[in-house]
Parts: structure tokens; sequence; C-alpha cells
């Protein structure tokens, strides 16, 4: 299994069976080390959609009720090899990374479960299993936004137009 990224490289591997199996050990640790402050672990991103080239990082969404519960999240995470980059963007997101920069593994990205961001992640990965068809356009999109050899942050904004419109948040016109 093919699993870790240097920070803000952008490579694309195809989909590996063994991420599955690795997020939900990697769950069974979160959920053991956060208690039930960690409503809902799931996996999103691309790695959770069979058949998707994705970058080799598995990426773990958390719902909390309220961002007053991880205040001692950075110190419990520490522990096993989290990082804590706080709401790095202002997008109701609470961010951590697992590894060290030349290796990441897992992003978690903490959300309010009653939030936009937690239905999005939902809703996205849920689309993107559920049709051929938009899983085709997607991987099509990456795989040239990963062919200029650019940044992380263009490969990012290279997709978000799709994820958009697959999400429903503009028209498709």
């Amino acid at each position: 299994m093919i699993l870790g990224l240097a920070r803000g490289s952008v490579r694309l591997v195809p989909h590996q069976i063994g991420w599955r199996q690795a997020f939900e050990s990697e769950k069974r640790q979160l959920e053991s080390a956060l208690g039930p402050s960690a409503r809902k672990v799931e996996q999103v991103g691309s790695t959770a959609v069979p058949d998707l080239v994705a970058k080799p990082i598995i990426d773990i969404a958390i719902a909390v009720d309220s961002f007053d519960q991880i205040q001692a999240w950075p110190q419990a995470l520490a522990v096993h090899g989290y990082e804590y980059f706080g709401d790095r963007y202002g997008w109701k997101d609470h961010f951590f990374a697992k590894g060290p920069d030349v290796l990441r593994t897992f992003y978690l990205h903490v959300v309010e479960e009653r939030g936009e961001r937690w239905r999005n992640y939902l809703l996205f990965r849920d689309r993107m299993r559920a049709s051929p068809e938009l899983r085709h356009e997607y991987q099509s999109l990456k795989l040239a936004a990963a062919a200029l050899k650019t940044t992380r942050d263009v490969y990012t904004a290279a997709k978000e137009e799709f994820i958009k419109q697959v999400l429903g948040t503009r028209d498709a016109g």
C-alpha cells in the first residue's frame, strides 16, 4: 500500500485497497484518544472513493457538537504524531496533520456536525462513490491539474469549481 506524501507536494496514485483498512485502524485510535467528543469519524476525500486516483494521504473528517470540546485535542493527538494547525483558512475546519513534513499520512478535519462543511464532506464523497461518470470527470481534472507540476494550492484551486458544481453550490451552466 502506498501511503504518505511530502507536505505541499502533489502526487497522484491509483486507489489502494489498503486505504480503507488504514482508515479503520486510525479511526479506532482516534476514538480511543478523543472519547465521546469525537461524535462521528468518517473517511472523506479521494482515498475514500474506490476507482479514483488520489494523493496518498487519508483525509478524515470528525464531527463535534462544538469547537469548545476540542481544546485538549492538540495535546491528546500530539502523542499519536499529529500536529495542530487550527482553523488555518477561517473555514470552521480545525486541521491536524500526522507525520513529518516529508511524509504526511493522515489529515484530520474537525468540523461542527450541524455545519455545512460536515455535510459537504459527506455529500461530495457519496456522490463520487455513486457516479462512475462524475468519478471519471473528476479524475481527468485531477490528472490534468497534477500534470502542471505546480503547487498544492494551484492544484486545489483547479478542482474548486468542479467540487462546487457537484455540491450544488453554483449553477451548473
